[in-house]
């Protein structure tokens, strides 16, 4: 396979139905018990936990309808049709059966089975639910005429398969499970960790740049990857500014804020709450800039600080290299 975004917690009732001649499962004990499903592995953590029962179908357990409900909500937030998140299903079931497997195929890993040796992304970052459903989307949405083919042809259209026929035969079960999973609302829990905002190279660092001061990290990528919260926080600001094109400003805890400019689009708005890893943006070439690239720039206490620095204090993924 070869390539082609606060991941949220489930916090409402998802209720039992019938799905055809499928039995359903009311799974009362394991709720009651409060079991959670971890959904990212890296970069942040956040749980999706029933708050009274849950509903299990086609022999699906909690973690894989906990899945099936990330790749909606994210396919809402990014907006994509609904066909979309058919599609994405259905690839999930086949390449995972909705698993975020640490295993594959030579090096796939996760959800969708990404390689990171053919730039899906570090092996962190495929492993992480939000970005690989973020990182399938972006691929889907970049197929010329997707909605019109089927679903199986749109679906290898992004995986490239060595079994291209095999994604057909999940679409009932992805409709059944959309039914499920459609309506539920998943809210964030923070997790107070850390993950880079954008995949790309590193361009221009923290630090003077002749006769100016350069105030965070340049992540040079192509316009339309993925820009993520690097931690949970509050946007403050999202919208135009000088110098930067778009910007996104994100308000942490420990007087800790985070800048990501020049975007292309933004996708969160003043107020709203983010967690890591959500995706929040888009790269972009907007401002004063110099090609395709994310401005990232961290303050503590209103004072720039090296980002790179900055995130190997915290113990996270190196932001660079």
């Amino acid at each position: 396979m070869v390539p082609s975004v606060v991941i949220r917690t489930c916090s409402k009732l998802i209720t039992t139905v019938l799905v055809g001649a499928i039995a359903v499962i009311v799974l009362a004990a394991a709720a009651l018990l409060g079991i959670a499903a971890t959904l990212f592995n890296s970069g942040g953590s956040t749980n999706c936990t029933p708050t009274d029962s849950a509903t299990a179908s086609h022999g699906y357990g909690p973690d894989q309808i906990t899945n099936a409900a990330t790749i909606v909500a994210i396919g809402k937030q990014m907006n994509v049709p609904e066909r979309g998140w058919v599609i994405a299903l259905v690839t999930a079931i086949q390449e995972s059966r909705l698993r975020n497997l640490d295993h594959g195929d030579r090096d796939s890993l996760g959800l969708f089975q990404q390689r990171p040796s053919q730039g899906w992304g570090t092996v962190d970052q495929v492993m992480n639910s939000t970005y690989s459903t973020t990182q399938f989307y972006r691929h889907l949405l970049a197929v010329p005429g997707w909605q019109k083919m089927t679903i199986n042809d749109a679906a290898q259209a992004v995986q490239r398969s060595g079994f291209p026929h095999e994604y057909a035969q999940h679409e009932h079960a992805a409709r059944q499970l959309l039914g499920i999973v459609h309506d539920a609302t998943c809210t964030g829990t923070p997790s107070g960790n850390w993950t880079v905002p954008a995949q790309g190279q590193c361009t221009s660092g923290f630090g003077r740049r002749g006769s100016e001061f350069h105030r965070g990290q340049d992540i040079a990528a192509p316009i339309g990857t993925p820009i993520l919260a690097a931690s949970s926080g509050t946007v403050i600001d999202s919208g135009p500014a000088r110098g930067y094109g778009l910007w996104i400003r994100i308000q942490h805890s420990n007087g800790v804020v985070t800048t990501y400019g020049h975007n292309n689009r933004n996708i969160v708005q003043k107020g709203q709450g983010v967690h890591t890893g959500q995706p929040v943006g888009e790269v972009g070439d907007r401002g004063e800039s110099t090609g395709p690239h994310l401005h990232f720039q961290v303050e503590v206490d209103s004072q720039p600080v090296d980002p790179v620095t900055f995130f190997r204090q915290q113990s996270a993924s190196p932001l660079c290299g």
